[in-house]
């Protein structure tokens, strides 16, 4: 190939549109191959972002840190689709979940124990290992926060949304990611030795305080607002009126939750748990299914890129062992917890194996460090392979451990 054809192909592969054009059809074709072989499509659009990433054929650089270049991460067209897709997805597992079947003593048992356990099991993890203090502390937050998107993901896959087992996943994964934020700004105090208590309070409220405020006046306000909308839409011809609407609150919801300081897809799960008892639910559910088809794999796909396997093969060693720890501590952490609160043995496996992924809640955490100067480049790449190992881990188990508990699994998934 002479240089000015590697120039052209060069320019052709950093063309937004193009990117896209080219994560839609692997993203497809990974989608086909792995249900092939009855495994779970998250699996097969986070491996294929693997393979077609920097790392590996170096086709698409990440869209998570802009590609290399200086534009940044949340300007490029790629990623802010990919973004879409994970507040398009959580909208839609909201929607068939009930709001007080999520945020139960229940889910905030399992969750306490899935944030203390590995949080303490990474940092002793890490300081045998040779590290100091600070960069102990952190790896221990980055072991903490369940990846939301890959647990209602697999969730949905496997047509379990709406089970006891799903209700308590859910409810204990939004929880531990609130958890996780707050374990965040402790870690980063300590690592900064600026340790600001009264702000740390101040996330925990601001975030309890978004939850209960935005599911009463969404479920007792806005919901009609919606209906009344969509009603006067479709007398004008106008049918999709109610759900651009809804997705607007959606957006709006994810907006305000992100500027709290948690993830934004904790504001598009509540939005939707606000709609599940609306007579639009299975409108829009409807209208967001296409949406999903569209964007979802982008989110993931890009994830998969993010992964640079050359960094990891310097710390190989605790890469190994701390994946273990990552996997161990969270089952521990959460089925003992859910087998306390009255689940059965194989519902409280379930429980504990779909809280291990990580991904990109592990690549947040990651990357704070890593600009903080808090880790280096070889800590940052053990926590996102980590990530990468826990989210693939989870959704090849989980199948297997509901079909011994009896529950009637969809086997396409």
């Amino acid at each position: 190939m002479d240089a000015s054809t590697a120039s052209v192909l060069g320019d052709l592969l950093h063309d937004p549109w193009f990117q896209l054009t080219f994560l839609l059809v692997v993203s497809l074709f990974a989608s086909f191959l792995f249900a092939r072989f009855g495994q779970p499509k998250v699996i097969g659009y986070i491996v294929v972002g693997v393979v077609i990433g920097g790392s590996v054929l170096g086709i698409i650089e990440s869209p998570i840190d802009g590609g290399g270049g200086t534009e940044p991460a949340e300007s490029t067209p790629a990623w802010a689709l990919a973004k879409l897709g994970s507040i398009i997805l959580m909208f839609m597992i909201g929607l068939q979940c009930e709001l007080k079947e999520i945020y139960s003593r229940r889910s905030i048992v399992i969750a306490l124990g899935g944030v203390l356990l590995p949080w303490v099991a990474g940092y002793y993890t890490a300081n045998l290992m040779g590290y100091g203090e600070p960069e102990s502390v952190f790896i221990g937050a980055a072991l903490v926060a369940t990846s939301v998107a890959i647990t209602a993901s697999v969730m949905s896959e496997l047509g379990m949304v709406g089970t006891p087992v799903a209700y308590a996943l859910l409810g204990a994964a939004v929880i531990d990611d609130i958890l996780g934020m707050i374990v965040l700004a402790i870690s980063g105090g300590i690592a900064a030795e600026t340790l600001d208590y009264i702000e740390i309070l101040m996330l925990g409220v601001a975030a309890v305080a978004f939850i209960a405020v935005a599911g009463f006046v969404g479920s007792r306000y806005i919901t009609k607002l919606v209906f009344q909308v969509q009603v006067s839409g479709y007398r004008r011809k106008l049918p999709m009126s109610g759900f651009v609407l809804a997705l607007s609150v959606a957006f709006l919801f994810a907006f305000i939750s992100e500027s709290i300081g948690i993830s934004a897809i904790i504001g598009a799960f509540v939005a939707g748990t606000v709609f599940s008892g609306s007579a639009l639910r299975d409108g829009l559910l409807k209208g967001s299914t296409y949406l999903e088809a569209l964007f979802v794999p982008l989110f993931f796909v890009s994830l998969g890129t993010e992964v640079d396997i050359g960094e990891i093969w310097g710390a190989i060693v605790f890469a190994v062992i701390l994946i273990a720890v990552a996997i161990v501590s969270k089952m521990a952490g959460c089925a003992i917890p859910a087998r306390a609160t009255g689940m059965s043995f194989w519902d409280s496996m379930a429980v504990g194996v779909g809280m291990t992924p990580r991904l990109e809640v592990a690549l947040v955490i990651a990357y704070y460090g890593l600009t903080a100067n808090i880790i280096g480049p070889d800590i940052y790449s053990v926590v996102v392979f980590m990530g990468l190992a826990t989210a693939i881990f989870s959704p090849l188990l989980i199948k297997r451990i509901m079909l011994r508990g009896g529950h009637p699994v969809d086997l396409s998934a």
